[in-house]
């Protein structure tokens, strides 16, 4: 049982384009906010499995440190929202780091 925010408006950013990644190769993915306003951003993980749901994999607070979820946490890092932008980073990509990852905000509505 994951402890989701439970955003009422998630708000899709624009993000890093696709990118083809070799096994063992660093990854950053990157996410810039919509606002002048530092919102809480999260990035998501889709599995490429069929039938698999999202998964939370960063969620960072308005302005604040990364908060990684415990599956993630020993090889994701991130610093947080920086500059209304949030960031992960894969040190080695692994075969089941596979899928789409997307980002969101918060609607502070």
């Amino acid at each position: 049982s994951m402890d989701f925010p439970r955003f009422l408006v998630a708000i899709l950013l624009p993000q890093s384009p696709d990118t083809v990644v070799r096994e063992g190769d660093p990854v950053t993915l990157e996410c810039s906010g919509s606002g002048s306003a530092t919102r809480p951003m999260s990035w998501y993980k889709l599995p490429m499995e069929k039938g698999a749901s999202m998964q939370l994999v960063v969620y960072s607070a308005a302005g604040s440190k990364a908060d990684i979820e415990k599956e993630f946490r020993n090889r994701f890092q991130s610093n947080g929202t920086r500059n209304n932008r949030l960031s992960v980073k894969i040190d080695h990509a692994l075969l089941n780091d596979s899928g789409t990852y997307f980002c969101a905000e918060q609607d502070p509505q």
